[in-house]
């Protein structure tokens, strides 16, 4: 079971809905055992027996976070806190990169004559595992640094950690934040759910009608590898690609906090308009804010972040952006992404030290943010095609023709490439384009539907069911984040 199954919506949530508020109504443990019961019987149907792994995550983080808040004595509270990263990340490391590291070993082991080649295991990555795990490592580190209290009882903590709308894709949400939501009776309201069922036909909307369009043009673009050398097909392929990948996810992302706001939870953003942001840093501020905002503070700062000189600043940067390239799949292809943005984010630094850009436009101000929104997306699009091409002969060859080397532009051959259906799908990207920064001008273009008055709000929502369902393409695919 997923967000674009129909039992979701016919049967599941609906059900979730009148038990929490029927059911529980008014006792808010009972509530929140109906809610951990949802959750573990949703992640069952999309994971099967993976479900244990959550269930160890779960034990291991509550019981070491106990133990940590327990006692005062140094030694202890470290033995605790390293059980649980061991765990975790033992956990995380066997079933998402363990043939990753073994396919990495056999391929350097060519070279040494006499090397034996170790047999892959083939294990299953089990759904949501990389942002549950991040959550509850989040929790215990929270408790031994004194951040925050542990929870009082269990059945909240292991709510916390398989609510079911964030579980599979995120956002990452803190322990603090999600403490918050559930501390007293949860109650529905008018303003909720109209909120909750706006965001998730935004949702569903954005998903079907425009990221599972683009993506028949970036599966034809990739897949006939004999255009990569036209300029105009390479370049709307990473453009197409870089659309497919926000709506697919941030359309997931909708869908999770609007499900969640039918039940009386708010869980916070995780995107931001970031095809608006005119530098590096400010892309990670709007994108994937949950999990940038968790490297930030979990790894980026530890490990020095800005405050020890440039060395350690270059170190720290790289390095975040190194792992959180990995995070998102045991593939060179994410160790190059995250290294190409780690560059990126030095680079802006450099800059911003150097007063290059300030010197540069002293006299036009507003030029200087249009030229750095420009170089900005140049780049944050051509590292779209480190993530799509896992084959490294056409990675190359896209990053060459995508930077002009050896490239040539042919408008016949572009239009026989693509699709059938091409002149649609144009038209869905440029009200995309201008959805977008009409979002970010509005402050959420979602959040401005559902404070329309009923009418027009009635109206919105339906033209967009209408759109979704006569849009959609004959196959949805699923969510891309789900394979993390």
């Amino acid at each position: 079971m997923d967000f674009i199954t129909s039992d979701y919506y016919f049967w599941f949530l609906p059900l979730v809905f009148l038990c929490t508020f029927v059911l529980g109504y008014r006792k808010r443990r009972k509530q929140i055992g109906i809610l951990l019961a949802s959750s573990y019987l949703f992640f069952w149907l999309a994971s099967g027996w993976h479900i244990i792994l959550l269930l160890i995550s779960t034990i291991v983080d509550w019981t070491s976070a106990k133990k940590i808040s327990q006692t005062e004595e140094k030694a202890t509270r470290k033995k605790w806190l390293r059980f649980s990263l061991i765990i975790n990340l033992g956990i995380l490391a066997l079933f998402k990169y363990l043939d990753f590291f073994i396919e990495t070993w056999n391929w350097a082991s060519l070279k040494l004559p006499g090397t034996p080649e170790i047999d892959t295991l083939g294990l299953l990555l089990p759904v949501g595992i990389s942002f549950y795990t991040f959550q509850t490592m989040s929790y215990t580190i929270d408790v031994y640094r004194e951040k925050n209290e542990p929870y009082e009882d269990f059945l909240s903590f292991a709510c916390y950690a398989a609510f079911f709308p964030q579980l599979v894709a995120g956002p990452i949400v803190r322990a603090d934040h999600f403490q918050k939501q559930i501390s007293t009776v949860l109650k529905p309201s008018s303003g909720r759910f109209r909120l909750g069922l706006t965001l998730i036909i935004y949702g569903l909307a954005k998903k079907l009608i425009i990221a599972d369009n683009v993506a028949l043009h970036v599966n034809t673009i990739f897949e006939n590898s004999s255009g990569l050398d036209n300029i105009g097909l390479v370049w709307w392929g990473a453009f197409a690609f870089g659309i497919q990948i926000y709506c697919d996810f941030s359309a997931y992302t909708d869908i999770a906090i609007g499900s969640s706001h039918l039940l009386g939870v708010e869980l916070p953003e995780n995107f931001d308009s970031p095809y608006a942001a005119t530098s590096p840093q400010d892309f990670w501020r709007r994108w994937h804010i949950s999990l940038s905002t968790w490297l930030r503070d979990y790894l980026y700062i530890p490990l020095g972040g800005s405050r020890n000189g440039p060395k350690v600043l270059i170190f720290a940067l790289m390095t975040t952006m190194l792992l959180g390239g990995l995070w998102h799949g045991a593939s060179w292809n994410f160790v190059l992404w995250g290294f190409m943005h780690g560059i990126l984010l030095i680079a802006h630094r450099w800059f911003v030290r150097q007063n290059i850009v300030q010197e540069a436009f002293k006299k036009l101000p507003r030029a200087s943010l249009i030229c750095g929104w420009v170089i900005t997306q140049y780049f944050i699009f051509m590292t779209w095609l480190v993530f799509r091409l896992e084959d490294t002969g056409l990675l190359f060859k896209s990053l060459k023709t995508y930077t002009g080397i050896n490239g040539h532009w042919n408008k016949s051959e572009f239009l026989e490439v693509l699709p059938e259906i091409k002149y649609l799908t144009f038209v869905i990207v440029g009200m995309f384009v201008l959805g977008h920064f009409v979002s970010w001008g509005v402050g959420g273009l979602k959040y401005w539907i559902a404070r329309q008055n009923s009418i027009v709000w009635g109206a919105i929502i339906g033209i967009m069911l209408t759109l979704a369902l006569f849009l959609r393409p004959a196959e949805t695919v699923d969510f891309i984040y789900f394979r993390f």
